[in-house]
């Protein structure tokens, strides 16, 4: 069975860089993300972006929704070089190009063929996992688009989506989405049930602070995980953006499986009143 995190680390690599929020905690470095950046057409898989194949495309489909003339602004700046491909397609071209199996499915068959613990986002309180499919449904109930969980911002899921033509392969929050359905696509990935979940710890006004978070950036700090900018953490003992930024990498880096020997102890933070509470697998205080 192919491991979800593999495709998720490949899509990353074909997002518009410029679309991953400054807090994104993802699979891969953020230098490594949209190294080739990928564009929308619907109903394509992995398609060449050459003239000819966007004639096509305007001949085709665009034209019964845009003018030839909106059409060519929006498409004026993309590589002729490049690909394209649509919000399913995304898989498919994975799963076809990369690990050659050849595959063309829709959003309505994965989901209704190749999903398991789905239903609405409303109805699900499960925590979110890295790989897990994000769909919208129409009106009639059949799934229409996909995209799936890269990574986390604050705890919240982030969504790798071939979003439409005047956006391409992007990243964007769930919360700013309309997707309507959730599910494992666990007929066609494995998801390993021991990788640990994203920790949220709520940072408000005034901010947490003290020793535990000055031994939390100290121990963060020891094992090398900075903010997204690279520099070492102020250990102020007050928890920051900078700080939350460390704590989502160090996350993501026990998603990833990487190895850390000894296995770590469990530092928890929980203030008096219960609004914040961080569980935390530290190597070293």
């Amino acid at each position: 069975m192919n491991d979800v995190k593999d495709f998720i680390r490949w899509a990353l690599s074909h997002i518009k860089r410029e679309s991953l929020p400054s807090g994104a905690a993802v699979l891969i470095p953020r230098e490594e993300c949209g190294t080739e950046p990928w564009e929308y057409l619907f109903g394509s898989i992995r398609v060449e972006t050459t003239q000819s194949t966007l004639d096509r495309y305007y001949n085709n489909h665009y034209c019964k929704q845009m003018t030839r003339e909106v059409y060519d602004r929006i498409t004026a700046n993309w590589s002729r070089t490049g690909y394209a491909t649509d919000c399913q397609g995304l898989l498919d071209a994975y799963l076809t190009y990369e690990l050659g199996e050849p595959t063309d499915l829709n959003c309505e068959g994965n989901y209704r063929y190749y999903c398991t613990e789905k239903g609405a986002i409303s109805e699900i309180s499960r925590p979110y996992v890295i790989g897990e499919a994000v769909f919208r449904a129409n009106e009639s109930g059949r799934m229409e688009h996909i995209g799936w969980v890269c990574g986390f911002d604050g705890g919240e899921p982030l969504i790798v989506e071939a979003r439409s033509i005047r956006y391409g392969v992007i990243v964007s929050k769930l919360t700013k989405r309309n997707f309507t359905h959730r599910a494992l696509m666990s007929k066609l990935f494995d998801y390993k049930e021991d990788t640990p979940m994203p920790i949220i710890l709520k940072v408000e006004n005034p901010m947490i602070q003290g020793d535990a978070i000055k031994a939390l950036q100290t121990a963060l700090n020891g094992l090398g995980y900075t903010d997204l900018d690279g520099n070492k953490l102020t250990e102020d003992g007050r928890c920051g953006k900078r700080t939350m930024q460390a704590v989502d990498a160090f996350v993501l880096n026990q998603q990833s499986e990487l190895p850390i020997d000894p296995a770590p102890p469990v530092f928890r933070l929980k203030s008096d009143d219960g609004d914040y509470e961080l569980d935390i697998s530290i190597k070293a205080l």
